[in-house]
């Protein structure tokens, strides 16, 4: 596509340009590039995501869905909604607050019991070392 005066081509209107400095930050850490164009985006509630979907989708149309800043909401919003769908499994899962209460009472029986069994060891040492006290006189 040349249209313009010095006859350089234009790339299309939806791919997005970047600098130099921004290439440059990139390759020196992308993770801290990543954040720092698309962590407020990161940070934003769903119905902050489906607001700019929709903005995008006024804005450009049918080729909303082909534009980077799109395809990064919908991951965020697809990870949110596994990330959702799995606390209310572990929640059905565990079938509530009961169970976690079984859980920490079934430890203390637990260390209950133990705590019974040593004290009888305890004493039965301490039987048998008096007992043998007594016979070897």
């Amino acid at each position: 596509m040349i249209d313009n005066i010095d006859n350089t081509p234009r790339p299309p209107q939806s791919q997005r340009l970047f600098t130099a400095s921004e290439i440059a930050q990139f390759e020196y850490c992308p993770l801290s590039w990543w954040y720092e164009h698309f962590g407020p985006t990161a940070r934003a509630d769903t119905e902050e995501l489906f607001a700019r979907l929709v903005e995008l989708e006024h804005e450009y149309g049918s080729q909303a869905p082909s534009l980077p800043e799109y395809q990064v909401i919908e991951q965020l919003l697809l990870r949110q909604n596994a990330f959702n769908e799995g606390i209310h499994q572990h929640i059905n899962y565990d079938h509530g607050p009961q169970r976690g209460l079984k859980a920490h009472s079934s430890s203390n029986d637990l260390l209950h019991r133990l705590t019974l069994i040593a004290l009888c060891m305890l004493l039965i040492a301490i039987i048998l070392i008096v007992a043998g006290l007594f016979l070897g006189r």
